[in-house]
């Protein structure tokens, strides 16, 4: 989103769910169900689960959703 700083939490969730999307994206293609399930339990013992089931499903990384107030920060 153009204009919007992350936060440095909100970056570092970003990369966390991004590095555990990707392979498991990767994982489930090549139909590698155990590991997938393997990497997917490590997601849940992170308390991450939900943002990368998210994040498969939608292409959207945490705090890339639209925001209101980034519609006014000058930026067009």
């Amino acid at each position: 989103m153009p204009g919007h700083r992350y936060t440095k939490s909100e970056y570092a969730l970003h990369q966390v769910v991004e590095t555990f999307g990707n392979p498991l994206y990767s994982l489930k293609e090549h139909h590698q169900i155990h590991t997938y399930r393997v990497v997917f339990r490590c997601c849940q013992l992170e308390g991450i689960d939900y943002l990368v089931l998210r994040y498969l499903n939608t292409g959207a990384l945490p705090f890339e959703e639209l925001s209101e107030e980034w519609l006014y920060d000058g930026e067009a």
